[in-house]
């Protein structure tokens, strides 16, 4: 009699959970991540989840902690201050665009991982060098992490796949709508129609997004030291 082996379920972790959170929140958004859904997609019971975590927050937390784990900052302390922060936010732009859909709750998270703490007292660092007191400091490395979450959900290049029939469908419309602008009111928006729909270029639109952050940044310390 031959004997059959049955697939062996790979055991259920922890890291496992988190991973598959994240891959849930990637595809449906937080608000579409839910024990049972994460369940499902990971073929067990919500009860099997909740081994691991007690919670949905408690979910949340550890996803926003093993993203800010996975950052690794490649600054190079030779560089101008400017250099550096443009450098050290693209290294927080490069994991996040790992997890787009963790991106909203890394930033409460931040000060619960070494990486983490290392990349908010380098940017700190970075700008009370340039000549900001520590709360300006303060602000304006926040606003270096909003800008950088932002950026990477942009509904633009984080959408949903859509099917063959209804993106034809999107694209036809759309046509309609461009070919009903008057020129005379409109010459702009018909000049850079093909860029507002363009969802092909994510790099450069996020690099120009760092870059407009810096440069202001750069203006600001600017100003600082030329009326003092």
């Amino acid at each position: 009699m031959t004997s059959r082996t049955s697939p062996i379920k790979k055991r259920l972790t922890k890291d496992s959970v988190v991973e598959g959170a994240l891959d849930v929140a990637h595809t449906q958004g937080l608000d579409g991540l839910t024990i049972r859904r994460l369940a499902d997609t990971l073929g067990v019971s919500p009860m099997a989840i909740y081994w691991h975590v007690k919670n949905k927050d408690e979910l949340l937390e550890a996803m926003g902690d093993r993203v800010c784990r996975d950052l690794e900052l490649t600054v190079d302390p030779a560089g101008s201050w400017d250099e550096q922060l443009r450098t050290l936010l693209s290294d927080f732009m490069h994991v996040l665009a790992r997890y787009p859909g963790a991106a909203p709750i890394v930033m409460p998270r931040m000060l619960y991982s070494d990486t983490g703490r290392q990349l908010m007292e380098l940017s700190l660092g970075l700008l009370r060098s340039a000549g900001f007191t520590v709360q300006e400091a303060t602000q304006l490395a926040r606003h270096g992490v909003r800008t950088v979450v932002g950026l990477v959900n942009e509904p633009l290049f984080t959408g949903s796949v859509l099917e063959p029939e209804r993106h034809a469908q999107l694209n036809a419309e759309y046509d309609t709508i461009r070919d009903g602008l008057p020129p005379d009111r409109y010459p702009n928006i018909l000049a850079a129609w093909s860029d507002l729909s363009d969802d092909t270029a994510p790099e450069t639109f996020n690099k120009l997004g760092i870059a407009t952050y810096v440069h202001g940044v750069t203006a600001m310390a600017r100003d600082k030291h030329d009326c003092c």
